[in-house]
């Protein structure tokens, strides 16, 4: 036998571990972090199906307390996605629920229902353009065979 080891069939590995980009969980938890430190507003975030109990989806931070319904109404896929991973149940009643928030420093207080604001109009812009990008990308995608 000789001294040698035994390698794998790809060899020694001569490349560097490339360092992991952060994904968008771990940007908005930063970013979320950021925001607690500086002392803005922290809401914990409820779903519900409507006339049911609330159960807890999440927790935010935003720049002012009047913008947390719209800021549940912009992440509403993300919560939404992390609340039915926690309650299935919820998968069945998507079209009949309702998002709540109180803020963390008052647990006692009762939960406010999230009601989606009128869209501004940079709001109609934004959504034009996504779907004009969606759109797009779906034409310019190649097919598979």
């Amino acid at each position: 036998m000789s001294s040698d080891k035994v390698k794998g069939f790809a060899g020694v590995s001569s490349q560097k571990k490339k360092k992991k980009e952060p994904n968008k969980h771990q940007v908005a938890a930063n970013r979320y972090d950021e925001m607690k430190d500086k002392g803005l507003p922290e809401f914990n975030i409820y779903i519900r199906i409507k006339g049911k109990e609330w159960v807890p989806a999440g927790s935010m931070a935003v720049e002012r307390s009047n913008q947390i319904s719209r800021a549940i109404f912009q992440q509403e896929k993300e919560l939404l996605k992390g609340a039915v991973r926690l309650y299935p149940i919820l998968r069945k009643y998507q079209e009949n629920l309702e998002y709540g928030y109180r803020l963390k420093e008052f647990p006692d207080e009762e939960i406010t229902i999230a009601v989606l604001p009128e869209p501004t109009l940079g709001d109609k812009f934004q959504y034009a353009f996504s779907r004009a990008k969606e759109y797009f990308n779906s034409v310019t995608k190649p097919k598979k065979a």
